[in-house]
């Protein structure tokens, strides 16, 4: 199997690292996130609206406080991302009925991409109805191009923002479903040598349970045998004790051999 590109590897340990910092923190990251957006639009805001806005007369405190309902609440994304989108898409309309169309309103779409992760279809149905609307008000208020032109492509982009996130999210549940698949074999597979091993113990205890019983049996009554004998035939006694002492000698045997079996069991 041939290796990867090096710098797809490069890409690969970078996003590994991303994701472990996401996890140990999680509010440092949606800080950071936060801040870049808000940065971004504030950049924006100080003045280069005016080069696509249909109106540039939008009073300035209008302008900020439009800016920071458009890129604030990213940092509530993960927790309640409908909600979120709830504000980015009230302060959307306001944005598109005054005529700056602050490009803010593109962090619309990193909520939509959490909302694709997270949530059901149903709900990224009704958030992607949502974020039309600001669109449709736009199209309405400063129709200067074809709808076509003003809508179509915004629907592109949130159909394909949409469709990332589902990817992400399939990808996701498909690692995780690997996962507790390869736990559930470890536990199988514990579960298996255990109840090999509890079969082994009662196999061995059985066949103990025999040797004893039978060469007992057999010493029991070759003493009685010798003791009855000893009166008469002594020397019908001496092979009864010759007799015990081999009976005996091949149940230590057997009992040192299981004994080892169960030693290098354990």
């Amino acid at each position: 199997m041939t290796e990867p590109h090096p710098l797809t590897q490069l890409l690969q340990r970078l996003t590994q690292r991303v994701r472990a910092f996401d996890r140990r923190r999680p509010l440092v990251w949606d800080l950071l996130v936060t801040a870049f957006f808000v940065g971004a639009a504030l950049v924006d805001a100080s003045g280069g609206w005016r080069n696509v806005a249909p109106n540039t007369d939008v009073p300035g405190p209008l302008i900020f406080l439009m800016t920071m309902g458009l890129s604030l609440p990213v940092l509530w994304r993960r927790r309640h991302p409908m909600a979120v989108l709830g504000v980015m898409v009230a302060t959307g309309l306001v944005n598109s009925w005054s005529g700056a169309m602050l490009q803010a309103a593109l962090i619309q779409m990193l909520v939509l991409f959490s909302i694709a992760m997270r949530l059901p279809l149903k709900t990224l149905g009704w958030a992607g109805l949502m974020m039309t609307a600001p669109l449709v008000v736009g199209a309405i208020r400063y129709p200067e191009d074809s709808w076509d032109q003003q809508i179509i492509p915004n629907l592109w982009a949130y159909a394909l923002i949409a469709l990332l996130g589902i990817a992400v999210r399939s990808r996701q549940d498909y690692t995780e479903a690997l996962v507790e698949r390869a736990r559930q074999l470890e536990v199988e597979r514990d579960q298996q040598a255990q109840l090999a091993a509890a079969a082994e113990r009662t196999r061995i205890a059985r066949e103990m349970h025999d040797i004893i019983g039978h060469n007992l049996s057999v010493i029991t009554g070759l003493a009685d045998g010798g003791s009855y004998a000893a009166a008469k035939s002594p020397e019908r006694a001496g092979q009864a004790l010759e007799a015990i002492g081999t009976t005996s000698r091949q149940a230590l045997g057997e009992l040192r051999r299981l004994l080892d079996v169960l030693r290098d069991g354990a």
